[in-house]
């Protein structure tokens, strides 16, 4: 087995147990920020007897397992969310590390692949904000406008990486054509994820009562879900923005009742998910 097998292995695999840590931190967003309580502050605890929980409770995916899904002090039954979220997180940080081999730092001259590696460092923590939208979708508050913002922050790190790694001559590319991709890429994704989410209220309010959309207060879920998938769509590029808005859309369309709305964000991930992946491992096969 060749040295670069050997080290694409040893960062898929290290991909997955640093997802799976960022899974369990993800956890604590999600349950958190509905509420809104910090989420650097404070030890975890059993939701149920209020027992701080130490460090053999709080191993990512193992502690579910061992402790048989119960707590280890008053043995309630511990939801499958959180084995559930932090396998996922894991699971997709390792397609994402397998697709994106080359950002990785160069272990014999770790300075050359820096900017690449704070992108994908960027592209990882990307998931997890997609996965806590997908979790907290029945919140009404500002909470998914947090995470709207995240990610435009979380975007705005992976453009600067880029132009840094330009700007320092690691790139044969130039600023202006890099500025061109990244306007079309954002621009056009922007465009799509608009045109759903438009499409949408049209279908299903009809023209003449698009305004109350914007006025009506029990509307706030679906209005803030839609801010967020079209910046999803912003960040994720254009092809896997015209996957996500198109599952979007019908998953809208089918969308018949208020206790559906939390299913929304569910289906947007996957969306996103799908188109995102399906895209990377194309590039790989070509």
């Amino acid at each position: 087995m060749s040295p670069e097998i050997v080290l694409a292995i040893l960062n898929i695999v290290l991909a997955g147990i640093f997802g799976a840590i960022v899974g369990s931190f993800t956890n604590v967003c999600i349950y958190r920020i509905p509420e809104h309580r910090t989420i650097v502050k404070g030890h975890s605890m059993c939701m149920t007897c209020g027992h701080e929980l130490g460090a053999l409770d709080l191993v990512p995916i193992f502690s579910w397992l061992f402790l048989g899904g119960k707590c280890r002090y008053c043995k309630t039954p511990i939801s499958s969310r959180y084995i559930k979220i932090e396998s996922l997180t894991a699971l997709a940080y390792m397609i994402m590390a397998a697709s994106h081999l080359a950002l990785f730092l160069d272990p014999m001259d770790p300075s050359k692949n820096v900017f690449p590696f704070i992108e994908l460092c960027a592209l990882f923590i990307m998931i997890n904000i997609v996965i806590v939208e997908m979790m907290i979708m029945k919140d009404t508050g500002s909470s998914m406008y947090v995470m709207t913002v995240a990610l435009g922050i979380d975007y705005l790190v992976q453009v600067l990486a880029k132009v840094l790694n330009v700007a320092t001559g690691n790139s044969s590319d130039s600023l202006s054509s890099l500025f061109r991709s990244i306007s079309i890429r954002f621009f056009g994704g922007a465009i799509i994820g608009l045109l759903a989410v438009i499409l949408s209220v049209l279908l299903v309010r009809g023209g003449r009562s698009v305004h109350s959309y914007f006025q009506d207060k029990d509307q706030k879920a679906l209005r803030t879900s839609d801010l967020f998938a079209i910046a999803l769509c912003a960040a994720i590029g254009l092809i896997p923005a015209i996957v996500a808005a198109t599952v979007y859309l019908i998953a809208r369309l089918l969308i018949k009742n208020s206790n559906s709305i939390k299913y929304l964000g569910t289906v947007l991930a996957a969306g996103a998910a799908l188109g995102y992946y399906a895209y990377a491992f194309y590039q790989l096969a070509i």
